[in-house]
């Protein structure tokens, strides 16, 4: 069985190289939230989960899925989980009540999505 479709597979090294990143060079975004190193790495393993749907989502108000493009969404959601990261860690570092984390959170990823929609988009729609 052969797949003509895979000519070559930038994709899968940008996704190998994107989990490789993702484990072992990016920082616990929880750190800032959680004293004890125990309690953010708990919290890491527990709610680092969520930032994979939601880079996906931010992602794909943008990206339509070519055959001859798919490294691209790769890519971006490479980009977007770092953007998550980041502006996790960033709020963590000047706000320390967690409802006000999660609510700035929320707020600046609605704000991601209509914005990479809006200037990214290829499938004419938000979601």
């Amino acid at each position: 069985m052969s797949r003509r479709y895979r000519k070559s597979n930038s994709r899968g090294f940008i996704s190998t190289m994107s989990y490789l990143a993702r484990q072992f060079i990016l920082p616990n975004p929880f750190t800032n939230i959680f004293e004890n190193q125990g309690y953010a790495e708990i919290a890491n393993w527990i709610f680092g989960g969520i930032f994979v749907p939601l880079a996906f989502l931010l992602t794909r108000t943008w990206y339509v899925s070519v055959v001859n493009e798919k490294w691209e969404g790769s890519l971006g959601f490479f980009v977007n989980y770092c953007i998550l990261t980041g502006l996790l860690l960033l709020i963590s570092k000047f706000i320390s009540d967690i409802y006000w984390i999660i609510g700035i959170f929320c707020f600046v990823y609605l704000i991601l999505c209509f914005l990479e929609g809006w200037l990214l988009n290829r499938n004419n729609s938000i979601f």
